[in-house]
């Protein structure tokens, strides 16, 4: 068995949330061989698992193994056990400092419960992120009172692009650098996790406790936060819409975009190799 490790947004799905028909038929043509499909995203486990539900609906194989990682690295889940294979959560206390420092600094933050985003108002950039992930919105004026167990990550927000955020990310490292690693997932998104959490982490963990060798597994991604995962695996790509910092450290980079269907040059390597 061979894994596909693929980030979502701006790698396999399009801007409307789909795959494409000629995408669609690469992923059933990977699961007849009988390969592997693990999403790898900031996003949380529930729309990860709605965007596995949306591929289904137009793969009619199913893969060998279903997995998600969940909050870059935070949460392993294997979708087809239905089994939490790993965790490894921002403790509450952080949860209300750096809601004090994003509130000092004048940030959009946010957090999540296992079903829900947890923001403190409604703003701007609540608006624009549930454009693209599609889950429910509690308000709540002290994030932690929202919380029942400690959270698999925060999110700092601005619609104004990642710039704006860099002086709340350089105070987050000076402040709790020791317990908490922050990386851009997209522009304007700025993920904040525990330390020594990322994709790439989660990559090696996933290869050995299903026995899959490392040339067999592909990961292919477009932002800051997929690189681990790109420079873990033994076929790493990066998308021709990537940064240009991913594009430098990647082996390999697609010859077309994500709106041109740049993942199909990926699957055709892994099903050719």
């Amino acid at each position: 068995m061979k894994l596909l490790f693929s980030d979502i947004d701006g790698t396999l799905i399009l801007k409307d949330q789909t795959i494409s028909p000629a995408v669609a038929e690469a992923l059933d043509k990977m699961a007849r061989a009988g390969h592997g499909l693990v999403l790898s995203s900031g996003r949380p486990v529930d729309s990860i698992m709605a965007v596995f539900k949306m591929i289904e609906n137009r793969v009619p194989t199913p893969f060998a193994r279903t997995l998600i990682i969940a909050g870059n690295g935070a949460q392993i889940y294997d979708r087809t056990a239905g089994e939490m294979l790993f965790e490894k959560r921002v403790p509450i206390p952080y949860v209300d400092k750096l809601q004090d420092l994003a509130e000092s600094m004048e940030v959009h933050l946010q957090t999540y419960t296992d079903t829900h985003i947890i923001c403190i108002r409604e703003d701007a950039e609540s608006e624009r992120y549930r454009t693209k992930v599609i889950l429910p919105l509690q308000i709540s004026p002290r994030l932690s009172d929202a919380l029942d167990k400690p959270p698999c990550k925060l999110l700092a927000l601005s619609v104004k692009g990642s710039e704006a955020l860099m002086p709340f990310r350089t105070r987050v490292g000076e402040l709790f650098g020791d317990v908490l690693h922050t990386l851009f997932s997209g522009e304007g998104y700025l993920e904040i996790v525990a330390k020594d959490v990322d994709k790439g982490i989660a990559l090696s963990y996933i290869a050995e406790k299903f026995g899959v060798a490392m040339e067999d597994t592909y990961a292919v991604g477009d932002y800051d936060n997929d690189l681990s995962m790109i420079l873990a695996a033994g076929n790493g790509y990066a998308m021709a819409n990537a940064t240009e910092s991913v594009k430098a450290a990647a082996p390999h980079v697609t010859r077309k975009a994500n709106a041109e269907d740049g993942i199909l040059e990926v699957l055709s390597a892994m099903m050719t190799s």
